[in-house]
């Protein structure tokens, strides 16, 4: 990767297809940034799929290469962390064909909208270069491409106009020749808000293949659409209003704040996997066992899963226990499994083997080497079939102090008369065996 000043003005140095628009647009950036001062930590240039994409390997600064037309998502999400949690240095660019705008054209419509401060820089060559030239989105009426052989019928979307309304700060339309191109960048780089930046250019692989054209011709379509654009309006971006409105305001979601009973000590992680059926309270109760490790000095993480249609199918919740730092909130080998239904053991079946214990409910198995306990018979209160087992989890194990679980079911739980009492028999039946 070479610096700044070792690629303008050398188009040796660029990959591109001889008289491709990319290379003159890639410069232009290149003296912009370099002109502008600005140092390669405080840049980053978000790159999506086609020729475009090739940037990347160019610049030596920060560099993200996404998938087709997800770039200005992904920078924007990148930018909106920079301004709001950090110091709001970092000058996003987003580099994107005709085809990833095509693509990704609600991405650029909210980025716009939101006025999140990027620039776009769209690379519109009429047609999708890597791929063999097809026609895009803003393939111009009547121009050839290998899906339009006998020239495209419809009219090219105006996107500067569909972001100019969606809220854009800056606007720009130009063409890859434009001796002012690397202006209208410093400028769009200089501005705080969403800028874009339509650079009309040929793909000499297909565009100049099918149709009669030349570079010199770029201007003559330019004026044919409109011609060439800059304006810009101030406006607040979301992130300003964001920091204004909501950042360290509460709201209905806030955390919440768990405060240390007591300190407890535990030599070795905890490893717990939870597995039943979607509706019985089964994340509830596994949240409340996180909760008493909090109470008690600990870590703890959940992991959950569930099928998309939540309220039916397996629930299962993996726990992690720990006086330490948890890394991966992922769990190989449980110390401990817990099912309470058929669709809990359907979808815990890989851990079985890998489980050091498992408590499971007397109507699903006769293996003898499972501890069978009569989790339904609590089905009837929400989550009694998790609270009974994990009873007897403390009631035999004792991994860790059980009154830790009781308040949190006083301080956190639902129901609480009853799920104590359902914990406590669980715990009764585990000191039993």
């Amino acid at each position: 990767m070479k610096d700044l000043f070792e690629i303008i003005d050398k188009p040796q140095n660029f990959p591109y297809c001889p008289g491709c628009g990319h290379t003159s647009i890639d410069m232009a950036l290149a003296r912009a940034i370099f002109e502008l001062n600005l140092e390669k930590e405080d840049v980053l240039i978000v790159s999506d799929i086609g020729c475009v994409g090739l940037v990347d390997k160019l610049f030596n600064v920060h560099t993200l290469h996404t998938l087709h037309g997800r770039s200005t998502a992904v920078a924007s999400g990148v930018k909106m962390v920079d301004e709001v949690l950090f110091d709001n240095k970092l000058k996003t660019i987003v580099m994107i064909g005709d085809g990833g705008a095509t693509i990704g054209l609600l991405h650029l419509v909210e980025s716009a909208k939101l006025n999140v401060d990027i620039t776009v820089l769209i690379h519109n060559n009429f047609l999708y270069g890597m791929t063999g030239g097809q026609h895009s989105g803003l393939t111009p009426k009547e121009f050839k491409t290998s899906t339009t052989r006998i020239g495209n019928p419809f009219e090219a979307l105006r996107i500067i106009d569909i972001l100019k309304n969606s809220g854009a700060s800056f606007y720009a339309r130009t063409f890859s020749q434009d001796p002012d191109l690397k202006d209208i960048i410093k400028e769009a780089l200089s501005h705080r808000g969403f800028s874009v930046i339509e650079v009309l250019e040929l793909c000499t692989g297909y565009a100049t293949r099918y149709n009669d054209l030349k570079g010199s011709d770029l201007k003559i379509i330019l004026e044919n659409s409109g011609g060439k654009i800059k304006e810009k309006i101030e406006r607040e971006s979301f992130c300003f209003l964001y920091k204004n409105k909501f950042f360290d305001k509460k709201g209905e979601f806030e955390f919440t704040e768990i405060e240390v009973e007591k300190k407890i000590e535990l030599k070795d992680s905890l490893k717990i996997v939870i597995a039943g059926s979607a509706g019985e309270g089964v994340q509830l109760a596994s949240s409340l066992l996180c909760i008493s490790a909090i109470l008690g000095g600990l870590n703890s993480t959940q992991k959950n899963d569930n099928p998309v249609t939540v309220g039916s199918g397996f629930s299962v919740s993996e726990i992690i226990i720990k006086d330490g730092d948890i890394k991966y909130t992922g769990i190989e080998e449980p110390d401990y499994l817990i099912i309470t239904s058929i669709d809990g053991l359907k979808r815990a079946k890989g851990f079985i083997e890998r489980s050091k214990n498992i408590i499971i409910d007397e109507s699903l198995t006769d293996n003898k080497n499972f501890i069978k306990v009569p989790a339904r018979k609590y089905i009837k209160l929400r989550g009694g079939p998790t609270y009974f087992s994990l009873g007897v989890l403390f009631g035999k194990f004792n991994p860790f102090d059980f009154e830790l679980y009781e308040k949190a079911i006083l301080k956190y739980g639902k129901a609480k008369d009853e799920t104590l009492t359902c914990f406590r028999e669980g715990l009764n039946f585990g000191r039993r065996l």
